[in-house]
């Protein structure tokens, strides 16, 4: 049986929960297109909870670029 997926533990991945949700949905979203799976997963899991099971694993994750506007 699968590890129970706990919400604290996906915000020590990614500490902040709306960078979180744009995260795995975007992932989720992918996943639903077809995109090859990173972890494995149960086929009754939803593209969500494969995506949270990426973010878990350690292989998806974001990263925060800043404009540079004007220069």
């Amino acid at each position: 049986m699968k590890k129970e997926i706990i919400y604290d533990e996906l915000l020590e991945k990614i500490p902040n929960k709306y960078i979180l949700t744009i995260v795995s949905g975007q992932r989720a979203r992918q996943i639903g297109k077809g995109d090859s799976l990173l972890t494995k997963c149960s086929k009754k899991d939803t593209d969500v909870k494969k995506a949270f099971r990426e973010i878990l694993a350690g292989k998806i994750g974001y990263e925060i670029v800043e404009d540079k506007v004007g220069e």
